[in-house]
Order: structure tokens, then sequence, then C-alpha cells
């Protein structure tokens, strides 16, 4: 821990309770007693707490006479040593004063570093782990201390093997070993970490140490519980058996999907018969009403299997045949040439036994099933709906279980529904002699998990009885619906919605406008105008989290859908004018969309890029409304995200774009980065026709209006479909002009990508020192400005020109710089040639197996056949056991190819 440098106390529960004063410096606590109601304080979240409730978790219940005196006595001891800002008083009560928590600071960095690209995922959950002096709160001997210390050390694991998993990700696995096999030692239990072992293992050339990993772990289970190791331990005792390819730089094990933010209450059967399901048949779809629980327990059940899981939420997602084109884009899937979202899809998930949970499809079924039917994917589905397809199971999941009336103390504390209810509720909040009243409540509303959730979270305001009376005059069942369950949630939803402040109703309403997630600057811009005014956001936000009708995690908001649902019929009945609402979300989206643009050609471009795809949804959902009520600003942001797009190889949804845009726009200079990002989304799919027609509009339309930056980009894409087509003179003459105008428009950056085009086309007819000059020229342009992409593709042509002409080693240090540069924009295609181009430079057998490993691995992830096949034939030249198999398995992929035309 280190000093917050400004003045303030930061309180540390990551080992021995401490507290560190501004400059650092470790202030005395004094007693046990003291370090407990200290320990309390911190793990109320800001909360204050009555000296009951204190006495009540220092002494477990059972406190004694004098609990009170001592309490008191505790406060003023850390008073005294702290300062009186350390402890407040409120009301009958107290709280922890103004400072930062060690903890928090710790789930903010795990959060960040679970979205983060494998490098900076791998220095910011470091920095995590940094954070720790020992066990969580272990000098506090209380069960309150107890449970939450467990869950700080469950997370803590969690961050470990998310780190490894980073680690891996970039090649790091010798330096990772013995850390994983302390961890392993630890929990011998844990099958997360003891498959990142035997995978750091095999890399490390130790197939008879990752196997015995295998055999330790499955002995323990046995011995321990009776358990056989979960699916992908076989699989990976099966493939480090076989000298699998795809060990060799597989992406993580586990999968897309995060960590579940709050315990999960129940369910066992459900689960239980889940997993059954989900191991017999391809495609699963678990069914309920709004509100019944389906996406988390999906989540929970999925991450039991032991196989990658992506998750793909469709809530955002207005048209069926958008479906696939998200489903691709949460798998990292960007496809060959010619292929669409379905068909590489089809191909990267061959053979794969990646599950994917497609969450929230009542709305878009008829997408759901083009992917079912046409890719082969495993599916676990969450809808209120069934898909209606062969060999479909579907599981309808019903509300928790209640007790009877009149049921026994402790029946009913026993049932699920009053265990999730007083998991929810504020600590204290449920004594013994309430959950009578507790199973009255949860009946009322009919053991629907939201609906419980939202009424527990008010225990933080409202006493028992009083949530209980209220619900009572609720009038529960008035709400029209079909099913009872729907009308209760409703009528939940409308009573949690009433006790809000109006200030706090309004914004409620007013979030429904973000599609995914937002961040406070958003919310502020987009719902500060009127009431409520910007500086109460932050506040109002707050109210929403405790009252658990917002969702926060990692600094980023979210509603849930049926909450989301519910606010945008209030906003839609209210006085407010939704269309404005949804004009400030576009005009917000569409500054931070031109300020990143103007980031996204240098130094800075890859923290843009990340910040643009953490915005993607709010980007789909400002350019829907924008090509409906002012396809200005729409063709303006598809002017700022086509670079983006082309990158992240969502480049259907890009073409899509940038045609609504043409339409749109009929003014000269407006047409042009339309009909650039048009050309550019066409030439990546192979589509060189309609490139070529809009080519010729592009270059005439740039030198009519005196622009010759856009008419050096329409040159050197006519260029590259010269290329395409064998014309290689034309080719290099209309790269030679590209260059020569791009720099009279001032577009450095395109010049430097098209000199490196044209070093390409001279290494391909042998000139040696036309294709080095030219490929050095292209590198120190991209060296002045300090943009990755094009870096990466200089350095990608010198290693080339170097592997053909030059010397071995130098080749192999350059492919490797240009490897890197594209990993951090995150530029799959790049670095999948690059890492075949590796693995052909590479002098020692290992690394070209790593390399054509870590490529094939690529080219499946993003369903790429050709660059498959390529790889499969590299790994052969080095394997002469296996290569008739790999060969045969590269000569079927390049006949698919030509039989799909």
């Amino acid at each position: 821990m280190e000093g917050t440098g400004d003045g303030t106390l930061e309180f540390g529960i990551l080992g021995p309770v401490c507290v560190l004063d501004g400059a650092g410096v470790s202030q005395p606590l004094g007693s046990p007693r003291r370090r407990a109601v200290l320990a309390a304080l911190v793990l109320a979240d800001g909360l204050p707490l009555t000296v009951a409730e204190l006495a009540d978790r220092i002494w477990d219940g059972v406190p004694p006479p004098t609990a009170a005196t001592m309490v008191h006595s505790a406060v003023s001891g850390l008073r005294a040593g702290l300062g009186r800002g350390a402890v407040l008083s409120r009301g009958d009560g107290y709280v922890r004063g103004p400072g930062r928590i060690d903890a928090d600071l710790f789930e903010r960095l795990l959060a960040e570093g679970r979205r983060a690209p494998p490098a900076r995922a791998a220095a910011t959950l470091t920095s995590a782990l940094g954070l720790w002096r020992g066990p969580a709160l272990h000098d506090v001997e209380r069960p309150f201390a107890r449970d939450a210390a467990a869950r700080l050390d469950r997370l803590r694991t969690d961050c470990a093997d998310l780190r490894d998993e980073a680690e891996l990700a970039q090649g790091r696995h010798r330096e990772i070993l013995s850390a994983l096999e302390e961890r392993v030692a630890e929990d011998p239990l844990r099958e997360r970490s003891t498959a990142l072992l035997m995978l750091a293992l095999y890399r490390s050339g130790r197939q008879a140490d990752a196997l015995a990993a295998a055999r330790r772990l499955r002995a323990v289970l046995a011995e321990e519980l009776g358990l056989e190791p979960g699916r992908e331990i076989a699989r990976l005792e099966t493939a480090v058996l076989r000298h699998s390819p795809e060990l060799d730089l597989r992406p993580p094990v586990w999968g897309t999907l995060s960590s579940a933010v709050s315990s999960f209450v129940g369910r066992d059967r459900e689960r239980r018969e889940l997993a059954v399901l989900l191991a017999a048949h391809r495609v699963v779809t678990l069914t309920g009403p709004g509100g019944v629980g389906k996406t988390r327990l999906a989540a929970e059940v999925a991450r039991g299997l032991g196989v990658p899981v992506h998750l793909v939420d469709l809530v955002p997602v207005a048209d069926p045949a958008e479906v696939p084109e998200r489903v691709a884009d949460a798998l990292g899937v960007r496809g060959g040439p010619g292929s669409t979202s379905l068909t590489a899809l089809r191909d990267a998930l061959d053979g794969r036994d990646d599950l994917v949970l497609l969450d929230n499809c009542e709305h878009v079924l008829d997408g759901c099933v083009d992917v079912v039917e046409r890719t082969g994917a495993r599916l676990l589905v969450t809808s209120r709906e069934a898909l209606r397809v062969p060999g479909e199971r579907v599981y309808v999941l019903p509300p928790l279980g209640l007790a009877d009336p009149g049921a026994d103390s402790r029946t009913a504390a026993g049932c699920e529904a009053v265990r999730l209810f007083t998991a929810r509720a504020r600590p204290g909040a449920v004594a013994p002699a309430d959950v009578a009243l507790v199973l009255d409540v949860c009946r009322r509303l009919d053991g629907l998990p939201l609906a419980l959730e939202l009424a527990a979270a008010r225990t933080t305001s409202l006493a028992l009885p009083d949530l209980a009376a209220r619900l009572a005059s609720a009038r529960l069942l008035t709400a029209r619906s079909t099913d009872p369950r729907h009308r209760s949630l409703a009528a939940t939803l409308s009573w949690s919605h009433d006790l809000l402040a109006p200030p706090a109703r309004r914004l409620l309403a007013r979030l429904s406008v973000f599609p995914g997630g937002f961040d406070l600057r958003a919310a502020e811009v987009v719902t500060g105008a009127g009431a409520p005014g910007a500086g109460e956001v932050a506040e109002l936000l707050d109210r929403l989290v405790s009252a658990s009708t917002v969702q926060v995690d990692g600094g980023r908001y979210r509603l849930l859908a049926t909450t989301r649902a519910f606010a945008a019929q209030r906003l839609a009945g209210s006085a407010e004018e939704p269309d404005a609402l949804r004009r400030r979300h576009a005009g917000y989206f569409l500054e931070l969309a031109e300020e990143a643009s103007a980031h996204l050609f240098g130094p800075d471009a890859p923290l843009w890029l990340d910040r643009l795809h953490r915005e993607r949804e709010n980007w789909r959902a400002a350019l829907d409304w924008a090509f409906e009520a002012d396809p200005a600003t729409g063709a303006r942001l598809v002017g700022c995200l086509w670079h983006y797009w082309d990158l992240r190889g969502t480049r259907e949804e890009g073409l899509r774009r940038a045609y609504a845009g043409l339409a749109a726009v009929t003014g000269p200079p407006q047409r042009l980065p339309l009909l650039s990002a048009a050309v550019l989304f066409h030439v990546g799919r192979a589509e060189f026709g309609p490139a070529t027609r809009l080519l010729e509009e592009q270059r005439d339309l740039a030198r009519t209006c005196g622009e010759p930056g856009w008419e050096g980009d329409a040159l050197g894409m006519a260029a590259t479909v010269a290329w395409a087509h064998g014309r290689s003179d034309e080719a290099r003459a209309r790269y030679e002009e590209a260059v020569a105008a791009s720099l009279r428009g001032g577009d450095v950056w395109r010049a430097a990508l098209e000199e490196a085009q044209l070093a390409r086309l001279h290494r391909d007819r042998g000139a040696e020192d036309d294709a080095r000059a030219l490929a050095l020229r292209a590198l120190a342009r991209a060296d002045g400005l300090g943009e990755p992409l094009a870096r990466g593709l200089a350095l990608d042509v010198l290693a080339s020109v170097e592997h053909r002409w030059g010397s071995a080693a130098e080749a192999s240090r350059l492919v490797e710089a240009a490897l890197a540069e594209y990993r951090r924009v995150g530029y799959r295609e790049g670095e999948a040639s690059a890492a075949l181009l590796a693995g052909r430079v590479a002098a020692d057998p290992g690394r070209a197996a790593e390399a054509f490993g870590e490529a094939l691995a690529l080219f499946r992830r993003i369903g790429h056949r050709a660059g498959r096949a390529a790889a499969l034939e590299g790994l052969a030249g080095l394997d002469p056991g296996r290569g008739a198999h790999l060969l045969a398995e590269a000569a079927a992929l390049r006949a698919a190819i030509t039989a799909s035309g």
C-alpha cells in the first residue's frame, strides 16, 4: 500500500487491517476490538452502522450487556489514533470517514484486467495483486470478517489465474511456472489453475509433468470429493498426449465470460439438470418470464463446463440479420476474403468445444435460428420463447422455491427465495424472528429473483415490517399481463420506482437511452440537461445503485434488460421528449468519436481503439437513431469509425453503415470518407467489382474538390485491386502516384502504408534494393507518427525482405517487433500473417513450431481457412511423423475454399 498523497486516509484490508495517512505512514490502531470495529465500517460500503449493528457483528449476534459502551470506547480510541475524520457519527451509529480502500482499488483493477488485451491485462492484474500484504482481514477473527475475507481471497485467486492467462497469451509460460505450481499446491482442487499449469508445462517442453499435474488433480478430486475432473482437463490431457499444435498458443481456455459480481444462491437442481442437457445436446434454450434469472443461471452453469464460453448479449440488437455479426464480433471471428459472418463462424468453430451463450433472444429469433442452422455452434440460449429448431432442447426455468405458508422457521429460512432475499438484504436486516415475514414478502413476489433483489435492496432504508407493509399495499397483481409472474415483476419494478425521489425517477427514465454500459461522464452529459442537473447525476446514480436499480462494475454502469425496458416505458410516457434525449446521446458519442479519430493515427491509437470498443453498443444506437432522424450525424459517425471497424474485422457492419451514409449525403466533400470506407470494406472482403466502381467516383470527386489526400487513398486502393488481378505494372504505377498524392494532402499515415505495400510488390518482383529502400522509408514515416499499425506493416514487410535476401536473425527480430505492434491495436489478420512469417524465419525448430501454432490458432479464431492451411503446411515440415496427416488436413481446407468459389 502507498499513501494517497492528498492528505486523506487509505484503509487497508488486503492483509492485516491497517490505515495509512496521506504520506503513506501506517497509523496505530490499538486493540483487536478497534480493528474489528474499523473492519466492519470499511466493509459497510459507506453505509452507516448503528451501535447495535456494530455490536452484532463484533460479538457474532451475542453481544454482552456492556457492548454499546465498548463500541463507543473503540470508536474513541480510533479517533484518538487516526483523527476524528476517520470515523464519523451518523444518527445513533457511525460511518467510515472519507478515504480510499485498497480492496476497492483491487476490484477496479481486476475489472479492468478482465477487459484488457493480454499485455495490458498482465500489467494491470499484476498491479492488483501487488496490493495484497497477506490473507485478507487475517487479524480480525469474526464471522463477518471471515465471510468477506473468503470472497476477497477467491477474487485474489481469480486475479492470479487471469494474470497467468494473459502471460500465457504472450508466450511467457516459463516465467509463470513457479507461481502456478505454488498456487496449485495451495489449492489442489482448483481445476482452472491446474489447466493453466498443464498448458505452461507443456509449452515449456515438459509433457510428462503436464500429464502428472492432471493425474494429481484426478486423485485429489476422487479422494476428497468423489468426483472426476471437468471436460477441460480431459481435453487438455488428450491434447498433450497427441502433441496438438493448438496447445502452442491457444487462447485462454476459459473463454470470455467474466466472473460473477455477486454470489449465486440456490438453483442446485436446475444447475445439475441444465449441465446434463448441455453435455448431451448442441442447442439448449433456457426459457422463462423476465426477471426469473435466466441469464444468471446460464452464466453460472457455463462457467462450470470447463470450456471457452462467449457471451453475446442481444438486447441492443434490433435487426435479426445483425445477429451473426454480433456473434462473430464476440468471438473475434473475422473471416477470409469472400466469407460472410455465418461462414466464418462455421469455419472458426469447426472442431472446437467453445460454447456460445446467446442472451435475450426473444426479439431476434430468426437471426438466432440462422446461427443454429448454419454454423454448427454449441449454443446455450436464454429467451422468453423457444427457437423451435430441430435438435433444440428447451428447459423452462421456474421461479425460486418457496416454503408453504405457515412453515416452521427452519424450513422457511432454507427455501431458495428466502435465502436470496436474506443474502441481498442489508447485513443484520433479517433477524431469525423475521423469517416468516420474509417468506410472506417472497410469496408476494412469486419467488422472482429480480423482484426479490429489488425489494431486498430497500432494506438499507426501510425496516423489514415497513417494507412488507408497503408491498402489501402495492396491489401487485393489478398490472396487465398474460402471466401472473410478469404482473408481479412489473408491479415490483413500479413499486421500487415509486420509492425513488422524483429526480432519481427522471434520471432512471433517461438512462434507458443507453443500450449497454456507460460511464459517469456520459450519464452527466446525456441525462444531465434540465432536472436532474449535471451536478446531481453522480449522487443520484449512487442512490440507484444502492437500490439495485442500476448495476455498476469497474466504473461503468448498466441497466438490466428488464429494468431498462421498464425505464424506457416511463420515458415514453413522461413529459420528457425521448427524441431530444436520443439526439443528445448521439451528439455526445459523435463528439467522443471525433475526439478519438484525431488520435487513431498516432501513438495513442491503442488507448482510443479500446475506448471505441467499450462504447460499441452506444455507437450502434447512435447510428440507428441518426440514420432515421439526422443522417448528417450518422455520416459523420461513419467517417470516424471506419478504421475501428476495419481493425476489428467487423466489415459487414462497416459496409452497411457506409452505404447508409452514402445514401444520406449528396455533398461532394462529405461523400469522400464514406466512399473510402466502402471501398476499404469491399476490398477486405475481396469484392473487387463494387470496389472499382466506387473507386472511380472517389478519385474523380477528390480531384474535383482539390483533396489530394483522398485521391491518394483512392489510387492506393486501385493499386491493391490491380495487384489482386495480377496487373503488377499497373499496381506499381498506382502505388507510386498514391504516395505522392497522399503526401501532397499531408496524409503521412496513408503514405507509409502505401510505401509498405509498394515495397511488398517490389519484393515479389525480385527487386531487392527497391523493396528494402521503400520498406525502410515506410518505417521511418511510421516511426515519426508512432502509430502501431503503420509500424507493424513496415516491419512485417522489412522482415520478409530480410528473410529472402538478408539475415535470418534480423528477419526474426523484425517480425517479432511487427507482431508486438499488431497486438497493440488488435489487428488479428496482421498478427496471424506475421506469426506465419515468424515460423518461416525462425532458426530454432521449437520457436518455428510455436509460431506456426500461434498462426494456426489465430487463423482458426478469425475463421480464415487459407491461413489455417498455410500454418498446417508449416507445421508439417517440422514434424515428419505427423506431416502426412497435417498436409492432408491443409489440402482438405484448400479444396473447400476452391469448392466455395
